[in-house]
């Protein structure tokens, strides 16, 4: 139960702590608690203990990645930016869901539509891949028939670079895979140039900044 409790309040700390700051986020940070506890009924789990919302955000930090992230759509062809967790194993993780996400233009909710998201085969070994190789690149034409298809091509999104973050212990049976997707509906890849650009600004801005939000917060 221990073991357990700790994996929820840690699920429940990172929400709150990248999606918090934005109340456009909160409605859809509540569907997701809703889902997260529908499901761990269904396997006869403990609800999430304690309000998270209540637990102190760190908007500087959250401010720093929306700025890095809003620069980005200035001086690349990239106009989605999603952070996303994938949990329920060590490693063939099941389940995915968004916390994080900034558009160029879309004001579509993809926190609220990519909640406790089941991921197939395919999903699978890309964020195997991505852990390994730190960034995993996706042209949405030349993808195999698999839900990370579907999802795009439903969104209309043709180029995308899946750049791994960081894996996060939960307890024994179970690890956090975050992870972030920087797209672009353009109809063209990221140049050389851009995936420079892309490269340090993860690297020297947001992925500090997501790894002191864990420090502080877990």
């Amino acid at each position: 139960r221990e073991q357990k409790s700790i994996m929820e309040d840690f699920l429940g700390v990172l929400i709150s702590s990248v999606s918090g700051a934005m109340a456009i986020l909160i409605p859809a940070y509540l569907l997701h608690i809703r889902e997260v506890r529908k499901y761990k009924c269904e396997i006869n789990e403990h609800k999430l203990r304690g309000d998270v919302l209540d637990r102190i955000l760190d908007l500087t930090l959250l401010t720093t990645i929306k700025n890095s992230v809003h620069d980005l759509f200035k001086i690349t062809e990239s106009d989605r930016f999603l952070i996303l967790i994938a949990i329920n194993g060590q490693v063939d993780f099941r389940t995915v869901s968004v916390i994080f996400e900034q558009h160029k233009q879309s004001t579509s909710s993809a926190i609220a539509t990519y909640k406790s998201l089941k991921v197939d085969s395919y999903y699978v070994r890309m964020l195997k891949e991505a852990e390994k190789y730190d960034i995993v690149d996706i042209e949405t034409d030349k993808l195999p028939p698999s839900l990370l298809k579907t999802i795009y091509e439903e969104e209309g999104i043709m180029f995308a670079i899946v750049r791994h973050i960081n894996r996060v212990k939960l307890d024994n049976n179970n690890d956090c895979l975050i992870y972030a997707s920087i797209a672009t509906h353009e109809d063209k890849p990221f140049t050389v140039a851009e995936r420079y650009k892309i490269q340090t600004h993860i690297d020297g801005t947001i992925k500090p900044a997501i790894e002191k939000m864990l420090l502080n917060n877990y």
